[in-house]
This record gives C-alpha cells, sequence and structure tokens, in this order.
C-alpha cells in the first residue's frame, strides 16, 4: 500500500490508530471552522425549513405535547435533538447544539469511512477515504444543518461497518445484529435506508451457513427497534406503522407528470404561512380535497390515494416514467447537487471555508469505479454485498427525488472505494491489456455523465430560493441591509416572486425608518 510507506518505523496498532484518528480530527476542525464562520450569518442564526420543522418536532417530544396525529416526517432526528433538552440544554440554545452535534458526527462518519476502508483494502486506503470524507464541501454543508442527514449517515456507516466485519466472519451473529439494528435506527431517521436494511437477512442467509438460524435471527434484530418506533406512532397517533405520512405524496409528486425528479416543485400557489411551514404537506392535503371533491381527510386515506395515483402513472404511462427514472438516474450520477431547500453551489460559494475546496462528487465517482474494480478482484464476496447495498440505496433515492443530501450514502460509499483505488495506483498493471482498457473505458464513462450538463441538469433558477431564503433569515435577524439586498436580487431574477416583495419591502420601510431615527 503506497500510503503505509509514510509509518515504515511504527508498529500496526500506530498504523491503524492513525489512519483513523487522523480523518476523524481534520474532520472535526474542519466542520468547527466552517461552523465558526457559518453561526454569524443569518442562516446560521435561525433556522429555516426542515430546520425549524425539526426543532418543533424535538421541543413536542421533550415537553410531552405531541399533537395526536401520525408523524408527518420521521422522528428518529428530533428525538435526538430532544435528548440534547433532557440533558440539559436550553431552547434557545438547541439550534446551535444541533449543529455542533453535526461536526462532532461529521467526524465520527470520517472514522468510520476510515474502519470499512481498512477492513477491505489496508491502512493506506483508510487514510486516504478517511481524509476524502473528512474533506467533502457536501458533507461538512449538511452537517453544520439542523437536519437529519447527517445523523442517518452515521447509523448507516455503522450498519456498513458491522456488515464489513460479518462477511470476514459470517458466523459472527453479533456483527449481523449490529447491521440491523444500526439500518434500522437509520430508517428511523431517513427512511429511505430502509431498503438496505431489508437487504442484510437476504446477505445473512447467502451463502448456507452452518448456523443459519441464528445468524438469521440476529439480523432481524432490528424488527424489535421498528416494532417501538410502531408502537409509539399507534400510543401518539393512533395509526400502526412506523414510517412516517409525509411519503406518499412525496412519491406521487417525484413521478408525476412534468416532474422533473431531481427536487420538490410546488403546483399550487400558497400562502406565506403555508409555503413556510411546509409545502408539501399544504399541497398534498389541498389537492387531495381538490381531486377527491370532499372524501374524508384521513391520513390513511391520503396515502392510499396518492399511492395509487403513483401505481396507476406507471402502469399507464410505463414509457414516460422510464424516461423520468432515466433522466433520474442521470442527474443522480452527475457532479452537480441538485437542490433541497437549499442549492449546495449557491452556499458554497459563500464560504470561505467551502468555497475553493476541490473534492466533488465527480472525483469521488471516478475513483470509486477503479475502487469498485480492485474491490472485485480482491474480495468478490465484499464487492457484490457492497453493489447491493449500492443499488438498494440508489433505488430508494431514484423512486422520489435525487436532491443532494439524498445521495449522502453513495458519498460515502465511494469515498471508501476511492481511498482503495488511490491507496494502490500501480494495483492494475498486472492486469491484462483487455481488462485494463475496460477499467478505463468505465472510468471515463463515469466521468464524462459525472461532469456533463445535458437537459438541465445544472439548473441555477433555485438560486432565486436561496436568495429568498437568506432574506427571511437576515430579516428575521434585524440584519435588513442583507435583507434588501437579497430579495432584491431574488426579484432581479423572478420579478413576480411575492416572498421577495413583501420582504423587499418590509426591509426597505425598516431601513427608512432607522435613517430617519434622531
Amino acid at each position: 500500500m503506497a500510503l503505509n510507506k509514510d509509518f515504515p518505523q511504527q508498529p500496526d496498532p500506530f498504523r491503524r490508530g492513525i489512519a483513523v484518528a487522523a480523518p476523524a480530527a481534520l474532520a472535526l476542525a474542519y466542520a468547527l471552522g466552517h461552523l465558526t464562520w457559518y453561526l454569524g450569518t443569518p442562516l446560521g442564526r435561525v433556522p429555516v425549513l426542515d430546520e425549524r420543522e425539526n426543532l418543533d418536532l424535538a421541543e413536542a417530544i421533550f415537553g410531552g405535547t405531541l399533537p395526536s396525529a401520525p408523524f408527518y416526517r420521521a422522528p428518529g432526528y428530533a428525538l435526538a435533538l430532544a435528548g440534547l433538552r433532557t440533558a440539559g440544554i436550553s431552547a434557545d440554545g438547541l439550534f446551535p447544539a444541533a449543529l455542533l452535534l453535526g461536526a462532532v458526527l461529521h467526524a465520527v462518519n470520517a472514522a468510520l469511512v476510515a474502519c470499512i476502508a481498512r477492513r477491505w483494502f489496508g491502512n493506506g486506503a483508510a487514510l486516504a477515504a478517511g481524509l476524502l470524507l473528512a474533506l467533502d464541501p457536501v458533507l461538512v454543508h449538511y452537517a453544520t444543518q439542523a437536519l437529519d442527514a447527517t445523523l442517518s449517515l452515521t447509523l448507516f456507516l455503522l450498519g456498513l461497518n458491522f456488515l464489513a466485519a460479518a462477511l470476514a466472519a459470517p458466523d459472527r451473529a453479533r456483527a449481523w445484529a449490529g447491521a440491523g439494528i444500526s439500518w434500522a435506527a437509520a430508517a428511523l431517521v431517513r427512511p429511505n435506508y430502509l431498503a438496505a436494511w431489508v437487504l442484510v437477512p437476504a446477505l445473512a442467509v447467502f451463502p448456507s451457513r452452518p448456523q443459519r438460524g441464528r445468524i438469521l435471527a440476529a439480523s432481524l434484530a432490528g424488527v424489535l427497534l421498528l416494532g417501538a418506533a410502531s408502537a409509539w406512532q399507534w400510543r401518539v397517533g393512533g395509526v400502526a406503522g412506523f414510517l412516517p405520512w409525509q411519503g406518499a405524496y412525496n412519491l406521487w409528486a417525484a413521478n408525476r407528470p412534468g416532474a422533473n425528479g431531481r427536487y420538490y416543485t410546488q403546483q399550487v400557489s400558497l400562502s406565506p404561512e403555508l409555503a413556510r411551514a411546509n409545502p408539501a404537506r399544504a399541497e398534498s392535503v389541498i389537492l387531495y380535497r381538490a381531486e377527491t371533491k370532499g372524501a374524508p381527510e384521513e391520513i390513511p386515506l391520503m396515502n392510499a390515494y396518492w399511492r395509487g395515483r403513483f401505481l396507476g402513472e406507471v402502469s399507464s404511462h410505463p414509457v414516460r416514467w422510464a424516461g423520468l427514472e432515466a433522466r433520474k438516474a442521470y442527474a443522480l450520477l452527475n457532479n452537480w447537487e441538485q437542490y433541497n431547500n437549499k442549492t449546495f453551489a449557491f452556499h458554497k460559494a459563500r464560504s470561505p471555508w467551502l468555497r475553493w475546496n476541490p473534492i466533488c462528487w465527480g472525483a469521488l465517482l471516478v475513483l470509486g469505479v477503479a475502487g469498485a474494480a480492485r474491490l472485485g478482484s480482491e474480495s468478490p464476496h465484499a464487492a457484490a454485498a457492497l453493489a447491493a447495498v449500492s443499488a438498494a440505496c440508489a433505488a430508494s433515492i431514484l423512486l422520489f427525488f435525487v436532491s443532494a443530501r439524498f445521495r449522502l450514502p453513495l458519498a460515502a460509499i465511494l469515498a471508501v472505494l476511492a481511498g482503495g483505488a488511490i491507496a494502490a495506483p500501480g494495483f492494475w498493471m498486472e492486469w491484462p491489456a483487455g481488462r485494463r482498457a475496460a477499467l478505463g473505458g468505465a472510468v471515463a464513462l463515469a466521468g464524462l455523465v459525472a461532469f456533463s450538463g445535458l437537459g438541465g441538469v445544472r439548473d441555477r433558477s433555485t438560486f432565486v430560493q436561496d436568495h429568498v431564503l437568506l432574506a427571511r433569515a437576515a430579516f428575521t435577524v434585524g440584519d435588513d441591509a442583507t435583507a434588501l439586498a437579497e430579495a432584491s436580487e431574488a426579484l432581479r431574477m423572478q420579478p413576480w416572486h411575492p416572498d421577495a416583495a413583501i420582504i423587499a419591502n418590509a426591509a426597505a420601510a425598516e431601513l427608512a425608518k432607522k435613517a430617519a431615527a434622531p
């Protein structure tokens, strides 16, 4: 391993420790550096959109004031924030505490990626993979927000680490149990990890093993966690099940005729209050009322209706839906980070810590293809299992939106594989010429797909929403000059934007009032 030569005089435990500790330490330092800057910005001082909803849900859990209704969004992250409140964090301090928690979890994720890469490729790959994840600006961006993406990624990587251990020693029931429980917990934070959890029992019993029964039982240990979550929802809202009810409408919205599949777009005009609270939730109810003409607004009925609309679209227009899925797949593999409440490129350009960072999805994808070839050559069974997990994650993304934070688990997997490629640059020289040529073609194709810009995949029109979001946050914290500047820029891009006009007028009035004050 090329990178292992950096420590020729040190014992193996030292190299193993450095390969994990160094990425974790750098990840924490980098995330805290960015967070120090971010806390001084309007968006770092006031929670917006999903952040505000997560904090409100955490307060309701902590205070015992949950409404008598099924959970609209997965409660796992809010439950973790409620744990911070129980530990003594004040209501006012919960938002910055959540951002700090994300920075710490980012360091944990770097360590977990290093551990996985070390198991498959050695210490040099562990160091390289951990550093790639530690310095990935997209992961730092999401880690320093009050969102569920980083916590769910931690649980996913913990499960992947257990799975790697189980594949190395298939009769270790505890490793299979750890994978199952970790991925069940990840699904309770972000339900798209449910597809990966379903794979654990299948991987545990294939091929047949002497202790199949015990291994299968261990891999299904996560059922207990999902059952507890279902009992909690039954007690709170009177509806069995552990999945939140936002998924059914999002499934339809992501696959309806005219959907771009990359990110959610509103179909109806909403009042500012409804739009700021949760536009998808409000829209799902409004459209259900209009389309069913007075059907009961019971959540199970609404969910069944939207699932039926989705299945009807797929069965009635399979070619159209297949075309949409193909466009989604292209966007999923493309380097551009798709909009999800925020456009990453917009905010990266404003951060002095992220602005010049060259690490990106495209680079990870190109290196990851080479690393996957190495893993397939050295450990076909591990490569097949990782391919199945990656396919499950990708399928759950393609069914909905391919927005930026949905593909974070795939970025982490690519970091592991990229570490394997970087640590053995001459590995493929021993391959036959034809095999090397095939790999070169695969790497070139990955680069072409990642860095091309077909079909409007690099859509910057979403920047208008970023300007409005920043303007609203600035106005909330009393930074009227920034609010006016950002709202004005939004109006330049979209002169009819109602929220931008309201914020611009209000900020201008406040500035005039301050100027007129003695």
